[in-house]
Formats: C-alpha cells, structure tokens, sequence
C-alpha cells in the first residue's frame, strides 16, 4: 500500500476540471518519426544517426542541469512568470484552489502532506507544450528538468513532489487509455534520454514485483492524472498531468509499521469517500507477490488493470497483450 498511498499523498482532490482554451497543438507524426529515428536504442544496438539522448548528451552535465533548471519553477517564479490569463496560470490556479480547498461546500482536500508540501514551497512545477508528454519536445523539456530536480529534491523538504503539467488537449477529450498510453512512451522517452544505467538491484522486467521506474540512478514514483477521468477523481486533473515523486519521499512517510498502518486505513477511508468507484484492486503493496508497481502508475476509471505496453523500458518493444497503438508503431520503424 506505500505506493497506493502517494495518490493520495499529492493529487486525490484533484477532482474538478477547469475548461481552458488554447491554440492547438498536434504531433503524431513527430512522435511517429522520432520512434523511427530511435529504434537502434530500442534494439539495443548503436545506429549512426543521433537520437535524443545524443543530441542532449554532447553537453556537460553542468550545462543539461542548467538547462533543466531553466523550466524548473518554484510556486513565487510560477506566478511571476504567466499572467492569470496564461493557461499555464489558470491549470496552475486550479490546482492551487485544490489543494487549499476547505470549508462549507467545498471538498477538503484530504491530505495534509500534500497541502503542507505546498505552503512549505516544497514541490516543483514544469509545463510542457501539448497535451502529449511524450513528444520528443516534451520529452527534452522534462528530462533536464528532471534530472535538475533530483539533484535538490532531498534539499527542498520531506513533502516534495514534481508536478508535470500538460497543455490543454485541444477539442475532444482523448480517452483515459489514450492518455495512459502517452504517459508510458513518455517514460520510454526518458530511458532513451537517460544516460545513467538502469540500477542494478532494481529488475526491469515491468511486471517483476520489485519492479519501479528509474530516472538518473533513482527510483521513482510517477503517477498519471487526466481530464479524461470522471469516476476515479483521485486520477482526475484539467490537463494531463503527472505527479512524481522520489521513492525516499514514501519510505519516510511510512518509516515504521505503526505509521504505514495509519496511513493505509486514512487512504482506503478518503479514496472511498472521493472516488465515485471502488478503490482499484492494482493498488497494492510495493513487493507483493504477483503484484506490480507498473499498474499502479495509470489507473482506468473502471476496476480494470491498465496494461504497461513494455516489457523492458530500456530495450523497448511491445507485449503480445498490450494496445495496438504500441504494435502499430513499432511496425513503422521497420
């Protein structure tokens, strides 16, 4: 349940979308040409032509970190940057209004960890620019960002989280799926552009119950969001979001068994309370035998296990179970 738990620990409460307009923002054909243009790195092999890690990696880690920095904000620099009428505002504001909510008629937020990691300052925010965080684009935006981020989280507080904030999706909403699916290539994304193995006590079989996602050396726990969730509204934000934090942020707040017991049944009470569905059955303990944290990073707004399309996302490819939209991609790099 460690993991269960930092649903609610950042985002349950994110339960009422705000209706933003924006220009659009369209690129399958980009993601399609970069999958092509990385399939030597999905073969395990080295091809000629640079793909992103590449391209990013010809600079020192001073300048990647400098760069990351750049669009790495703090909730002051946030306000300062986007006027009230930027999108990047208004979703920013929603989730403000969320996270403080309390009182008469409104949903009060149920987690204090989350609202005390706000006020602290703790938590930083990046914007992208579409609704698709694995464009390549977005992926050279979250990537430094990242990276940047891990080298001061342990400096910024024990409630610290980064917030990813997608674009508004132009037009119809995408399905739940769709966004789900768009949330795993972006991870893929990152293991591309990654230039630090992956840990060695860590499987990377993705349905391994030691199983968890790492970034530059360390384990990490991001979970998807979207406006296309309307039952579970632990999952729902105005725009594709994705909250992510470092493991260590989990294990010390379930540091002992005393603390891990209480903070299960609070989470279990307020996910039942909030959701307009049964608490997802995928929301188990981290380790626990024919369990994987991989299911718990997306959830559907039904009780249905959302399928990763990886087995490796180091080495790529799809499992004979996962959507067609994976398969169909591949088969286009060849």
């Amino acid at each position: 349940m460690q993991l269960a738990l930092s649903i609610i620990f950042f985002f349950v409460g994110f339960g009422v979308a705000t209706i933003v307009a924006l220009r659009p923002y369209k690129a399958r054909k980009d993601i399609e040409a970069f999958t092509s243009q990385l399939r030597h790195v999905t073969n395990g092999m080295k091809g000629s032509g640079p793909h992103a890690g590449d391209l990013d990696q010809q600079e020192t880690n001073e300048q990647i970190i400098q760069k990351g920095s750049e669009n790495l904000l703090t909730k002051e620099q946030l306000e300062e940057k986007f006027d009230m009428d930027a999108w990047q505002r208004l979703v920013y504001e929603e989730f403000k209004t969320t996270i403080l909510a309390k009182g008469s008629g409104l949903k009060t937020f149920p987690c204090v960890y989350a609202t005390m990691g706000y006020r602290a300052g703790d938590h930083r925010y990046v914007f992208l620019e579409s609704d698709d965080p694995s464009e390549p684009r977005n992926v050279r935006i979250i990537a430094p960002a990242l990276r940047a981020y891990l080298q001061v989280s342990k400096s910024l507080g024990p409630n610290t989280s980064l917030v990813i904030m997608g674009a508004p999706t132009e037009g119809s909403l995408k399905t739940v799926e769709q966004y789900n699916n768009e949330f795993f290539d972006m991870l893929r994304g990152l293991r591309i552009w990654d230039s630090k193995p992956w840990p060695k006590d860590v499987p990377q079989d993705t349905l391994n119950e030691k199983w968890t996602f790492c970034f530059d050396g360390i384990p990490l726990f991001p979970v998807a969001l979207t406006p296309a969730h309307q039952r579970r509204w632990s999952r729902h934000a105005p725009v594709p979001l994705v909250a992510l934090q470092p493991k260590w942020v989990l294990d010390n707040l379930m540091s002992t068994p005393e603390k891990r017991k209480s903070a299960t049944g609070k989470v279990r009470k307020l996910l039942a309370d909030y959701d307009q569905i049964d608490i997802s059955p995928d929301l188990t303990q981290y380790g626990e035998v024919g369990t994987s944290e991989v299911h718990q990073l997306c959830l559907k707004d039904e009780n249905e296990t959302m399928d990763c399309p990886f087995d490796d996302f180091d080495k790529g490819g799809a499992r004979s179970s996962s959507s067609s939209r994976r398969s169909s991609l591949e088969e286009k790099t060849v």
